[in-house]
């Protein structure tokens, strides 16, 4: 972690107010969430400017700040901060975000004797990086990556953190061309993870190939000796071999053996040093088993214990909102998919609940968001998808997931909603002991919602 002294160096900033030898402990970008009196770094968006928080936050007990040294209100918010608290740190800056980016940069570079793992991918970054750490975690202090701090954001945030760790486990995403150059140059990578190319944002880069020569860039700032570790059945992953910048090892779907899905656990066999073992993930989901076959690649670089391995993989948490059974009064389970949505994810979670156990299965989709041109042909496949499985009632909603309905065939109930609140009320009228209900759509649908309905019934 850095000083403020090494703040104001990292980042070209004046200290205006405060102690060059304190420390702040922790980073925010959002001044409601000030425990354990973190520094507050002031993001101008598109609907808000940070900037107009810092005295709130000051007073709620930040330790620190920076500021825009062209902040139109800029004496004001430095004198009352000082006269709230007069040993506030305050460092001017040319721009907080940058700033911000340059910090975390220079605290990994500050520690570059810690290996980092990142995670990058169009699906599974962060149930992958969790698989990964808890791996980990059996044989390391481990630093991974908080909620979805994996962007140019969120992960200075994560890198301001490394301190005397082990190692870290970072996720670093992208929904613009030239972000994962970017976040290479800041995490310096010792091993870099490609879960898949797949077709999020692909609205915003055209193509699965310019996803592909984005992700890839993960590679650019890799520290020797560098390992990449790449989904092998990805047709565009599996062109990728070892150079002299970097070695490459890959996991297969076939690697496992003997995959069972129970209701509350997935158990398959593979190899781990090349001697058969049984695994049990306690999530429901095959596609975890995929997750678990790249943790072992890399646990097996870092010479983790095959033992450890195993209790790494038991040990895995899934976040919530990614395939969460809730249960509901009445005997309903909930399965809340809603944290987002790609092809692949959705596809996933309608086969993994396909073959849980109901008197009744009912999906509930909305819209995937960012698919631009390719927005209709990749809803219809999810109608398709529909077809091949056993629902008894489909509920959508969205513009977009009318294309899902276009190609429904089987013989099944299929509702199209405009009104959300319309489709809770017939849901909430339908749903009966028994039932399974799946829901999943992009996160800015906004269908925690239609979550909260059901889970207050």
């Amino acid at each position: 972690m850095l000083n403020i002294k090494e703040l104001v160096i990292a980042t070209k900033g004046k200290l205006i107010n405060g102690s060059e030898d304190f420390i702040p402990r922790k980073y925010v970008i959002d001044s409601r969430n000030v425990e354990e009196k973190p520094f507050f770094v002031p993001i101008i968006g598109e609907n808000a400017d940070g900037h107009n928080y810092i005295i709130n936050a000051v007073k709620n007990g930040i330790c620190g700040f920076f500021i825009n040294k062209d902040y139109i209100d800029k004496q004001n918010v430095i004198d009352s901060s000082i006269n709230i608290n007069k040993d506030i740190c305050i460092i001017e800056v040319e721009d907080t975000e940058k700033a911000l980016y340059n910090a975390g940069k220079y605290n990994r570079e500050k520690h570059i004797d810690i290996p980092v793992v990142a995670v990058t991918g169009s699906v599974g970054k962060t149930s992958t990086r969790e698989m990964i750490a808890s791996v980990l975690r059996t044989e390391k202090n481990v630093l991974t990556t908080k909620a979805n701090y994996n962007s140019l954001i969120g992960a200075p945030i994560m890198a301001l953190e490394m301190e005397n760790q082990d190692i870290c486990v970072f996720e670093i995403g992208t929904d613009m061309p030239g972000e994962l150059e970017k976040l290479s140059d800041l995490v310096k990578p010792n091993i870099g993870v490609i879960t898949v190319i797949g077709t999020a944002h692909i609205g915003i880069f055209k193509s699965r190939e310019g996803i592909f020569k984005e992700k890839i860039q993960i590679t650019n700032h890799m520290i020797n000796p560098a390992l990449l570790v790449l989904n092998g059945d990805d047709d565009f992953l599996i062109k990728v071999n070892s150079n002299d910048k970097y070695n490459v090892v890959k996991y297969y779907d076939n690697e496992a053996n003997n995959i069972v899905q129970n209701e509350d656990n997935t158990q398959f066999e593979t190899s781990i040093y090349n001697k058969v073992s049984k695994l049990v993930i306690n999530q429901i989901g095959t596609h975890n088993v995929k997750n678990a076959l790249c943790a072992i690649k890399v646990a097996e670089s870092l010479n983790i214990s095959p033992e450890n391995i195993i209790k790494g993989i038991s040990n895995y948490q899934n976040f919530s909102r990614r395939l969460e059974k809730i249960y509901l009064k009445g005997n309903i389970t909930l399965i809340d998919d809603t944290y987002n949505a790609s092809i692949d994810s959705m596809k996933s979670g309608l086969k993994t609940v396909n073959e849980l156990k109901a008197k009744r299965k009912i999906a509930v989709l909305g819209d995937m968001l960012e698919l631009g041109d390719f927005a209709s042909v990749l809803h219809s496949e999810v109608g398709k998808i529909i077809n091949t499985l056993n629902y008894d009632s489909v509920y959508l909603f969205g513009k977009e997931a009318k294309n899902i309905a276009k190609v429904i065939e089987k013989e099944m109930k299929v509702y199209h909603y405009d009104d959300i609140d319309k489709l809770i009320k017939d849901l909430n009228d339908e749903i009966k002991d028994g039932d399974i209900v799946y829901i999943k759509a992009s996160n800015g649908m906004k269908f925690n919602k239609i979550i909260d309905a059901l889970k207050s019934r």
